[in-house]
């Protein structure tokens, strides 16, 4: 093992965890923050082209989220079982699980890619937006496939750095694969001049395609720990089996979530294009096409709403990662106090970066991030119509902020237990016991609200999946208490 890995091990078992946890996480919190405002300007560059196509990126975004949480599953869940076997001492052991890992990942994304790219117009129908829109977005979607087979083994590489900690790296790498993605969307949109959202599409497969030759590179060289070679790929049940046990609950409580804000944008579209429609009449053609653009608008404002929080929430669920890592660690290590105490630690620094976070981005830069989209429109009535939605959402879904950064806290602690199935109902009950209900209720009950419905349900839910989240670690808690060692047996060296 190299000298860095072995020091960095030694930090994480025994050092001050209140270093610990801010020297692992700063720089994935440097790299977040700066990417959420990357998504941001996604949006902006594809406002050079149109509000609409404003709406398109920003919606299928979430569908992005949605299938990008397969693989984004098995590298969480053989992030855990890797960390833990590094904690506990057994690098032969955790080198076979993150070669079957990626393994797996790979086999799983491409088979997902072979199902959806001819499914692309129908997943784009379903997204919310409208059917002009999903028309002309089918072939920048299925790029966004393509993108996701390199995010998805990306991912893997990465998760296998964040277990032993190694966040440094990922800082500087991802930052390499910003830059080449801003540089491509800048000749792309303000060099070539082009007129279509399939080119933001395509300068973000590329520079996934950089990161992976670079993470490729970095992860084949004998004096890494956790080497990846062709000779040791395996989709063997023994290695298998305790990823799927891991990474099942964490992938539908991702997959949920994120279908879950699908079916909202989905919900929202069809029930405020019904609100609207019920005031014109529906015999002109000019009134139900202006009817479905003000809808078609809302879903993008919902979502670009969605990317504001994330500047805030993005870097802030870097914790819930560091949190992850070094609790596995310890539990490899047999530490279960050390690892209660990260979570307390972690706790607090997410509590004030939540509420700090709210404050910045709700009263401080909020008009500031929403007057970006003015933008050289072609149409200004529609411009100001759209910054106008975001406004209104964004009032209350600003609450998420603080509310996702305390459940970010437990669901590091979870994750590192193992309690997968946990974190999964959870984020499970996030869509479909709080979200969609009470945004279901708002729009058929209380009609006059129209556009505000959609933040008071984003933030309302979000409140409540953060007092659940404190229930369920109370309950997790005291079982634990009980039965200390369950699940530990992942720590113990392979046979």
């Amino acid at each position: 093992m190299a000298k860095v890995d072995e020091k960095r091990r030694e930090k994480i078992l025994n050092g001050n965890l209140w270093v610990v946890i801010l020297s692992i996480c700063a720089p994935l919190f440097i790299y977040q923050l700066f990417n959420a405002f990357y998504n941001l300007v996604d949006t902006i560059f594809a406002n050079e082209i149109s509000t609409s196509s404003v709406s398109s990126v920003a919606a299928l975004a979430q569908v992005k989220t949605l299938l990008t949480s397969f693989g984004a599953g098995i590298s969480a869940g053989g992030g855990i079982i890797v960390a833990r076997l590094f904690g506990a001492g057994d690098f032969t052991s955790a080198r076979k699980n993150a070669n079957a890992c990626f393994s797996f990942s790979f086999v799983v994304c491409i088979v997902l890619s072979l199902i959806c790219i001819p499914l692309a117009y129908p997943i784009c129908s379903m997204s919310g937006i409208s059917t002009e829109q999903a028309k002309a977005s089918t072939n920048y979607f299925i790029v966004q496939i393509v993108e996701i087979v390199f995010v998805a083994m990306n991912s893997t590489f990465i998760a296998m750095q964040k277990a032993k900690g190694n966040t440094k790296s990922i800082f500087y790498l991802n930052f390499v694969t910003m830059g080449v993605k801003l540089l491509l969307n800048v000749i792309f949109i303000y060099g070539f001049k082009v007129d279509n959202i399939i080119w933001i599409a395509i300068a973000t497969l590329l520079s996934q395609v950089v990161l992976f030759l670079i993470l490729g590179f970095f992860m084949v060289r004998p004096s890494n720990i956790f080497r990846i070679s062709p000779k040791e790929f395996t989709l063997r049940w023994k290695y298998i089996k305790p990823i799927l046990v891991m990474s099942i609950p964490i992938f539908i409580g991702k997959f949920v979530f994120s279908f879950g804000k699908v079916a909202v944008n989905s919900i929202f579209g069809k029930g405020y294009l019904e609100i609207l429609l019920s005031k014109v009449d529906i015999n002109d053609p000019e009134a139900v096409k202006a009817c479905e653009a003000s809808a078609g608008l809302v879903v993008g404002a919902l979502a670009v709403s969605n990317n504001l929080n994330g500047i805030a929430t993005s870097p802030i669920n870097t914790f819930e990662e560091a949190e992850s890592t070094i609790v596995s660690q310890n539990l490899g290590n047999k530490n279960i106090n050390r690892a209660m105490d990260t979570f307390v630690k972690t706790f607090i620094y997410c509590t004030i970066s939540g509420f700090v976070g709210w404050i910045l981005i709700r009263f401080v830069f909020q008009s500031a991030l929403i007057n970006l989209f003015k933008g050289n429109q072609e149409n200004v009535e529609q411009a100001e119509e759209f910054m106008n939605y975001v406004r209104i959402i964004h009032n209350y879904d600003s609450w998420s902020i603080p509310s996702l950064a305390i459940n970010a806290a437990v669901n590091g602690v979870l994750y590192g237990f193992g309690k997968t199935k946990l974190a999964a109902v959870i984020n499970i009950a996030r869509a479909f016991v709080f979200r969609i209900p009470i945004l279901i209720i708002l729009l058929y009950c209380f009609p006059e609200l129209g556009v505000n419905c959609a933040g008071l349900s984003m933030g309302i839910s979000n409140v409540c999946i953060a007092l659940m989240s404190i229930i369920c670690l109370l309950i997790f808690y005291i079982h634990l208490k009980k039965h200390p060692y369950e699940g530990m047996s992942l720590g113990k060296k392979d046979e």
